[in-house]
């Protein structure tokens, strides 16, 4: 019983470290608290009435800004490519707890008790060990999701308030708060351009340092 037990702490964590749980951004405005996601009605009104000229409000679709630009892409890529990892290393875990325990109830119809005892304790230890360090790498990754998307609204700032001056623009709507608007005061696709020529993919994170096999001894 204390083998099964110290073995299902590792597994009833598993459906939280798959790659698609980890790797999902949350949709967050520019300060970065999360919000129910609402399209406007978008509708064609050639003449939208300008001042001097200009349309003094633009629109924005923030997921689609950062979802479709290189920095947003790469971001994506990188993580799933984590994701990955991380569930291939959970699943490799998962089959390798498995045999040890298959293997110590084998032994416990041999070992005197109180030896039986001393190496489920010890495999107990080890799972619970294990799977805090899995808790941590998935939480590691949603946190880098997160960290990324806000420092490509921090660069998008001096972007969206260049695109605002040329337009005479005096505000911009997240598109999730408005019911209706004219296509035609939508900066998505040309501010992705402009963030794209100007930015281009971003940041490359460092290349992380391998972690140590779990219960392998330090170099």
């Amino acid at each position: 019983a204390i083998l099964a037990s110290a073995l299902a702490v590792l597994l009833t964590a598993a459906p939280a470290l798959r790659a698609q749980d980890t790797i999902t951004p949350h949709k967050a405005d520019l300060s970065g608290r999360e919000v129910q996601v609402t399209r406007p009605i978008l509708v064609d009104t050639p003449g939208s009435p300008r001042v001097n000229g200009a349309l003094p409000v633009i629109t924005l679709d923030q997921d689609a800004l950062y979802v479709n630009s290189k920095w947003g892409q790469r971001v994506q890529a990188e993580l799933e490519r984590q994701g990955r990892e991380i569930a291939a290393e959970n699943d490799r875990l998962e089959k390798q707890f498995a045999q040890e325990e298959r293997e110590l109830t084998e032994l416990r119809k041999t070992l005197p008790p109180d030896e039986f005892r001393k190496r489920a304790d010890e495999f107990d230890t080890r799972v619970v060990e294990v799977r805090r360090e899995r808790v941590n790498a998935a939480r590691e990754l949603q946190t880098r999701a997160n960290d990324e998307r806000n420092a490509f609204f921090r660069a998008a700032l001096p972007v969206l308030a260049a695109v605002m001056r040329e337009r005479g623009a005096v505000a911009v709507l997240d598109q999730r708060s408005v019911f209706v608007a004219a296509d035609s005061i939508d900066v998505t696709e040309a501010l992705i351009q402009r963030m794209d020529t100007d930015i281009g993919a971003g940041p490359a994170a460092p290349a992380p340092t391998p972690a140590p096999a779990p219960g392998a001894a330090p170099a």
